[in-house]
């Protein structure tokens, strides 16, 4: 499935750019081009983002 239609870039490339350390809409489009052309699936990167995203080990440290 395309979570950018204006690029062609898919859900499970944008995905990877997540696992690869991507936690931001700026970071997924650098890493991807998603996100750069009329800006709809922003709302879809970001929730992708919030679904992939894994939690920061130093938030856990300074929640402690």
């Amino acid at each position: 499935m395309f979570a950018c239609i204006c690029r062609a870039v898919t859900s499970d490339r944008v995905s990877t750019a997540i696992d690869n350390g991507a936690a931001t809409v700026e970071a997924v489009s650098s890493a991807t081009g998603a996100c750069t052309g009329c800006g709809t699936c922003r709302d879809r990167i970001e929730k992708l983002i919030g679904e992939r995203a894994r939690p920061c080990p130093l938030k856990a440290l300074q929640d402690a």
